[in-house]
């Protein structure tokens, strides 16, 4: 084995020009032990809806996403609650992201995560702690402040404007009933009616745009309160749905809004009381949102608009109500038609990604272990976004893995793989993979022989998923012609839904077999990642390698340094025998500093790059 491994150390790729010794190398970085050059790292997630919601007969749905999806965040996750209403799991996230938008039927809200660790501090929502169930405040609030909250919670969490249960919504037509008190009645009509308290509110041009209002006087002493309702029909059982867009004029100082659901029986007596507060609404349109299952004896809805507003030369505006009703379940599974990406599958429920729903990850490796090698990263540069379907119950029903060798800057011959957690016997099939030259011993569900778990090859061999360029390294040379890589699908399919608790989270473990054709052993992890059943444990500890199981060190040198990384998104990497760090300019500030300093390293900032070392195709 050793004169094999001297012989593919001089055959593969190595410097060719060694620095002066004024140049920082890769191997003078000073790597804090335990280190592991993660650029994302697991959080647990915990979301409990409101005691408002009956989960007993529904499962519902959630959605995280990087950012906003108003402002471009895009979906990493979905998910369902149990019958208590509540979710708990974990979520893959990069270091550099410092907050996460959830989104559910009861609201959103923005949360702030850690980014400065890899401490698993978790994100953790009650959106109950934003709820209320007491009748409207008709008193006087004196000086009361608002309360602090840590996490703004927001709304038009899955309310649909398609499907307004309410007439008038965006308050457009000028045309309005009243009503004495915000609990007198009023037909099911489409119609508003206003409140006749004191100062009320009123309908108002906003420069074209019609809304509601409270009363603007420029001084004076203020004390009113009042609101606009409408009455909708609906029955035992229904999940309602109110949201509306909010926002102040002036001096916010006193100024107090709710949404209010208000079911009522047929003999007009209101059975409960369901409201978000929004105390000092800011100069911002906010959007706000309360949810409900309907009580037993429901006959009608109410709902309700209510406002106190204590300050002169200020004004609560409110526009753009939405409100859902009767859910629609196909099949069966406790997901809404409108919320289920399988409305006719009681099998199937939510798709869910990794990086997420618009980005594509990168894996680059080293292939040389356990010698060392020119630490560009490129002797395979592999592109993949994974796409998991999800049952109602969070299960694991199938996965489909898009994967583009974009690079081979080595001669190896190398295999790519993924362990995953999970017995083997358990996957119906693995469609997709190129395994053309009988290397690897493979079960007839497509997964490999002699594993304990779960090991999913893509490819045997990386020169099969790039064409040639006419030299031996493919897309690392500059001046050399420009392969297009091919994209492939590979399609893992359960005979029994898995928990993802069981399998971890994707890109789970990926590996390469180095020269997999003359040595199946030869694994090549990602650092502090364990090899498989079949990797040649006795290349521990040799070389430059310096695993140790028993302190849990795995595929890293005795400096800390790595043979593999993986980026949580497309990565341009450096042209060959260019170390990383002479792309990057802050990767060895990130690592130096166990990944505290530069999360966002990879990223195309100003002042990030050494664009000349980078590799850019010609074409």
């Amino acid at each position: 084995m050793m004169a094999g491994l001297i012989s593919t150390i001089m055959v593969s790729c190595k410097k060719t020009t060694a620095p002066t010794p004024s140049d920082p190398t890769f191997e003078d970085m000073q790597v804090p032990e335990g280190f592991t050059f993660k650029t994302t790292r697991e959080v647990s997630l915990d979301i409990k809806m409101p005691q408002s919601l009956d989960f007993s007969g529904m499962r519902s749905r959630f959605d995280v996403y990087t950012a906003k999806p108003s402002e471009g965040g895009s979906l990493i996750t979905s998910g369902s609650f149990d019958t208590k209403g509540e979710f708990s799991g974990t979520i893959r996230i990069p270091t550099a992201l410092t907050e996460v938008y959830v989104k559910s039927i009861a609201g959103s809200a923005l949360v702030e995560v850690q980014s400065v660790s890899f401490k698993e501090d978790g994100v953790i929502i009650d959106f109950g702690d934003d709820y209320g169930y007491n009748i409207p405040d008709t008193t006087d609030p004196g000086g009361k402040s608002a309360p602090a909250s840590l996490t703004q919670f927001e709304g038009r969490g899955f309310a649909s404007v398609e499907s307004n249960a309410v007439g008038n919504g965006d308050f457009e037509t000028n045309s309005f009933g009243t009503m004495l008190y915000w609990s007198s009645l009023h037909p099911v009509d489409s119609k508003w009616y206003f409140t006749q308290y004191s100062g009320s509110m009123e309908w108002y041009n906003d420069g074209g745009n019609g809304l509601v209002r409270t009363p603007w006087t420029e001084s004076g002493s203020q004390s009113y309160y009042g609101g606009v309702a409408q009455m909708i029909d609906a029955e035992p059982g229904d999940v309602i749905t109110f949201s509306a867009d909010i926002k102040s004029v002036g001096s916010n100082n006193r100024l107090y809004s709710w949404l209010y659901i208000i079911p009522v029986n047929s003999s007009n007596h209101a059975l409960a009381y369901y409201n978000v507060r929004y105390y000092r609404p800011t100069a911002t349109w906010t959007n706000k949102q309360v949810a409900a299952t309907m009580p037993s004896g429901t006959d009608k809805v109410k709902i309700l608009v209510w406002t106190n507003d204590y300050t002169a030369a200020a004004s609560v505006y409110v526009d753009n109500i939405v409100v859902t009703g009767t859910v629609v379940d196909s099949d069966n599974d406790g997901v809404d038609d409108e919320l289920d990406d399988y409305p006719d599958d009681a099998s199937r429920a939510f798709d869910v990604y990794y990086p997420n729903e618009d980005d594509w990850g990168t894996l680059v490796y080293e292939d040389l272990w356990p010698g060392t090698g020119d630490y560009d990263f490129n002797d395979l540069v592999l592109d993949y976004q994974f796409k998991s379907v999800l049952s109602s119950s969070n299960k694991l029903v199938e996965f489909f893995v898009e994967n583009s060798v974009r690079a081979v800057g080595a001669s190896l011959h190398n295999g790519f793989a993924f362990s995953l957690g999970g017995d083997p016997s358990n996957v119906a099939s693995v469609t997709g993979s190129s395994m053309l030259h009988g290397d690897v011993d493979l079960n007839a569900n497509g997964t490999e022989q002699g594993q304990t778990n779960t090991v999913i090859f893509l490819f045997d061999d990386s020169f099969d998923m790039i064409g040639s360029s006419g030299s031996t390294f493919i897309n690392t040379q500059l001046g050399i012609p420009y392969v297009d890589p091919d994209t492939n699908t590979v399609h893992v399919l359960y005979q029994n839904p898995v928990s993802v608790s069981t399998t971890g989270t994707a890109p789970y473990n990926p590996f390469i077999v180095a020269d997999l054709a003359k040595s199946r052993g030869t694994e090549v992890h990602l650092p502090g990642q364990q090899a498989t059943d079949l990797a040649d444990t006795g290349l521990f500890g040799q070389w430059a390698d310096d695993t140790d199981p028993a302190s849990g060190k795995y595929y890293q040198t005795a400096t800390n340094l790595p043979w593999a990384l993986d980026i949580p998104e497309s990565f341009d990497y450096p042209v060959e025998q260019v170390e990383v760090i002479s792309a990057y300019n802050h990767f060895r500030e990130w690592a130096e500093s166990g990944g505290a300093n530069y999360a966002d390293w990879y990223k195309d900032l100003s002042g990030y790059r050494n664009s000349g070392n980078i590799y850019v195709p010609d074409n």
